[in-house]
């Protein structure tokens, strides 16, 4: 018998049948009878990327700018329309063992407590920092996080921001589908540095669900803009949005590039 013969199991797919069983639980618990929780009108995780190829500089503008946008007048009109109210979170990610959530859940419903988040968003140390990038575990923490919480929301949302693409562990695709399963949309937010074709690679095998969509940027600096605009579609009625129809192969408007986002113009 030789060595490869004796190894034992593939090391990916190990690393597949954990992440189905893992999110297939939590695809369970959200897709089952009726949830107990305090009701929401919307569930968000807004998951960060804070692996190795973001830097210092690059992570303090990206937490500045949620803040920002969070803080926007028309943000805080979009959340106080909201009845019940949002339940938020934010998470760093970048390998499953390293993922971690920054700042717990927040219900939001007046400026006051939007303002507090957006104060303890500015005031989060960066932690979860790796050498690796996967998407997939990305996905699984946070649909983990919309199963396990205490909230009941009508809607439920992952906002997944990074700058570069899943380089560890299964293809987030596999990851995608089961949370679409379980009613879960995911929205993305890339910054383009050096990747001029990351929008794409989001658009074919990160999002998901009904009314998803990608908006990039190519700095770091129009990252407030962009998660400004971006929270505002998650924020509207899905009856308002464009639709990008999605099936388990992808979504079928893929042709289509991500909207892009620059402050050095008019912006779509």
């Amino acid at each position: 018998m030789t060595v490869a013969a004796i190894r034992g199991p593939d090391e990916h797919m190990v690393q597949f049948v954990r992440l189905f069983l893992i999110l297939f639980a939590a695809a369970a618990g959200l897709s089952g009878p009726a949830r107990s929780g305090q009701p929401v009108a919307i569930e968000l995780v807004l998951a960060v990327d804070t692996s190795i190829s973001v830097s210092a500089a690059e992570y303090q503008l990206q937490m500045q700018g949620i803040a920002q946008a969070l803080r926007h007048p028309d943000i805080l009109a979009a959340i106080s329309d909201q009845p019940g109210g949002v339940a938020i979170t934010l998470v760093h990610w970048s390998l499953g063992s390293r993922n971690r959530q920054a700042v717990g859940w927040h219900w939001l419903k007046s400026d006051a407590e939007v303002f507090d988040f957006a104060s303890e968003i500015e005031r989060a140390p960066r932690i979860g920092a790796g050498r690796g990038t996967s998407i997939s575990d990305a996905i699984v923490f946070s649909t983990r996080l919309l199963a396990e919480n205490e909230f009941a929301g009508r809607a439920l949302k992952i906002d997944i921001s990074g700058d570069s693409r899943h380089n560890s562990g299964p293809s987030p695709h596999a990851a995608r589908d089961l949370a679409v399963l379980a009613g879960v949309t995911i929205n993305g937010l890339v910054i383009e540095d050096g990747d001029r074709n990351l929008g794409e690679y989001y658009r074919q095998l990160v999002i998901g669900g009904e009314g998803a969509f990608v908006m990039s940027v190519d700095r770091n600096r129009d990252f407030a803009l962009a998660m400004q605009r971006k929270l505002a579609r998650e924020l509207a009625p899905i009856a308002a949005l464009p639709t990008s129809v999605f099936s388990l192969a992808g979504c079928k408007t893929c042709g289509q590039p991500a909207d892009k986002i620059s402050t050095d113009g008019a912006s779509p």
